[in-house]
């Protein structure tokens, strides 16, 4: 297999690590254009402050310890220096004290000597111990012990000499060895010693003013530095104080100006906690309410309110916590036993974290519109009742005119001819007579569609039942009839069982007169406090769109309107038709049209 790194996957590798870097420098591109805040801006000074304290700290430690290690080499070399004079000193004494000797064969010269062979080897030794670092002063001390040992056996030897042969024979040893006797080489190495460690001491002495220097300056440098981020740090301040203030005494306005606006506003607002307890309320709720904030707030509306309205109104918080969203609806509340309508908006109060922690709502009284609303309708309702009745009117007119009287002014001329000509007299008495029963049958009807056909002791049911049978036997049309629930359609108001009773007896007489229908059926229900009824055929049918509503079907409409029922038409060119009437069985008081 091919070790070798395939050249695309390096190009990979390469493009992965480019976009990196791209990434990277466009994030730091991104920091540093964003404009920082005023607090931001503090937190920065801050920490280059800490770091400006901490750096400084550390140059001082740094630069103590540096001086630590300056004072002790300098004490050392100042030592080394020492120890090298007392070497010096010792040798100097060596050498007189054996003179002395010589000379004069006095003992008391010796002490000097014995006391200082013994000491200045330990010095030689701490000398070495003190310049292990410095290779060239070891090799000078050695050369020191050596040529120090070498003068200590003469001295000896002269020492001896001068004991057992007397001071010529001392004094010639030491003529006939003059290069042994001179201690020129010895001050030679010594002087080498110290004018080594001065030197060194020279230079560590440089080196620690430098230090010293080199930390002045940081030390100068970084106390500038930090005088100036407190500069900086305390103007940060001072500017975030005026602008903090400035953002505090707007806040006040604007809190002060939308707390104008709330308590000046004619609706009701208010603020609830999850609980359902008023946190908050304006002016007008306390006027309204005819109470104050601090007898309200941490109270509930069952607190305030009778329970039915209560009640509507925990419904209402309970659903917007749970859909977390604007609701408007219309609420009702009572007030010295006078009902008030609101139209009421109320959304949930949300947090940063995302949490709902309280219900706000805006309260609008609409009484006065609802009222203008209801005068409106009863009008509107006046207005189509007085237009249904001058429907009506006019359909008896027309019948009167069209039917009823063309029948009497018909048996009248035959009654005319009659009485002036004998010629086919009883055919045409006859005929009048024939003309005055069909229009007192006319008449009957006309007066039954006017006079209300449900007796006092008479059901609903009966009445309709009654209705069908005459259709049935007038017509051609085969009409069938189904109740469901009977004793709840019976136990109606009077004034709907009349209503219901006119709708059908339109209905039929629109199927009678138009449909050309072989069968009809009606059917009545009364299910879920409502009332249904269904009125179809299979006639001719028509299209709902196209052709509008005649007097008959807008009389339906009226009526069906005035109970606030709805009225539904499906019908199509040859498919029949089928009206169905829905009514909300609901206390409501109106007058029977």
């Amino acid at each position: 297999m091919n070790n070798r790194q395939n050249p695309f996957s390096r190009f990979r590798q390469t493009a992965v690590v480019a976009n990196k870097k791209l990434a990277a420098i466009g994030a730091l591109r991104r920091f540093f254009r964003t404009p920082l805040t005023t607090e931001q801006n503090l937190l920065v000074v801050s920490l280059v402050l800490v770091l400006g304290i901490i750096l400084l700290g550390y140059k001082g430690y740094q630069n103590n310890q540096s001086n630590r290690e300056t004072t002790q080499l300098i004490d050392h070399t100042r030592q080394v220096l020492l120890d090298a004079e007392k070497i010096s000193t010792a040798v100097k004494d060596l050498e007189l004290g054996v003179r002395g000797y010589v000379i004069t064969g006095d003992y008391t010269y010796l002490g000097p000597f014995y006391t200082t062979r013994q000491s200045v080897f330990t010095r030689i030794k701490n000398l070495k111990i003190l310049c292990a670092d410095n290779a060239a002063q070891q090799t000078r001390l050695d050369l020191l012990k050596n040529n120090l040992e070498q003068k200590l056996d003469f001295l000896e030897q002269c020492i001896a000499l001068r004991k057992k042969k007397g001071a010529g024979a001392a004094e010639n040893f030491i003529a006939t060895n003059a290069a042994v006797n001179k201690i020129d080489f010895l001050d030679k190495t010594i002087e080498e010693i110290k004018a080594n460690e001065s030197k060194t001491l020279a230079i560590r002495k440089v080196a620690s003013a430098r230090t010293n220097d080199i930390f002045s300056k940081i030390s100068f440098f970084l106390a500038s530095l930090m005088v100036l981020l407190v500069i900086a740090a305390t103007y940060t301040l001072w500017k975030n104080t005026q602008i903090t203030t400035t953002a505090r005494r707007q806040l006040e306005d604007n809190r002060q100006l939308l707390q104008g606006i709330i308590d000046n506003t004619s609706s009701i607002i208010y603020v609830k906690d999850i609980y359902g307890r008023y946190t908050m309320i304006n002016r007008q709720f306390e006027k309204t309410y005819n109470t104050s904030a601090e007898a309200v707030l941490g109270k509930t509306v069952f607190d305030i309110n009778d329970e039915d309205f209560a009640m509507e109104f925990a419904r209402n918080d309970a659903r917007v916590l749970e859909e977390r969203s604007l609701i408007e609806i219309e609420e009702q509340a009572q007030f010295n036993n006078e009902t008030r309508y609101y139209y009421a908006i109320k959304f949930p109060l949300i947090n940063r974290n995302d949490e709902v922690y309280g219900i706000a709502g805006i309260s609008t009284d609409i009484t006065d519109i609802i009222l203008k609303q209801q005068i409106q309708k009863e009008r509107d309702l006046v207005e189509q009742t007085l237009k249904t009745q001058e429907n009506e009117r006019k359909e008896i007119g027309i019948e009167l005119h069209d039917n009823i009287s063309q029948l009497l002014a018909s048996a009248k001329m035959m009654l005319d001819t009659a009485l002036r000509n004998v010629e086919r007299r009883d055919e045409r008495l006859e005929k009048a007579r024939e003309d005055v029963f069909t229009a007192i049958n006319e008449t009957r009807k006309l007066s039954h569609s006017l006079v209300s056909p449900i007796s006092e002791n008479q059901s609903l049911t009966v009445a309709i039942e009654d209705l069908v049978k005459g259709l049935n036997l007038g017509t051609k049309i085969r009409t069938g009839v189904s109740f469901t629930g009977k004793k709840q359609i019976n136990s109606l108001d009077e004034k709907l069982k009349l209503t219901i009773y006119r709708i059908i007896q339109e209905q039929t007489h629109n199927i009678v007169k138009y449909s050309r229908a072989k069968s009809a059926a009606i059917s009545l229900m009364v299910h879920n406090e409502q009332f249904v009824m269904k009125i179809s055929d299979d006639g001719v049918g028509f299209d709902v769109e196209k052709k509008g509503r005649g007097i008959g079907l807008q009389n339906i409409c009226n009526r069906t309107e005035f109970y606030s029922g709805k009225m539904d038409i499906v019908s199509a060119p040859g498919k029949g038709c089928q009206l169905t009437i829905e009514i909300p069985l609901l206390p409501v008081e109106v007058n029977a049209v």
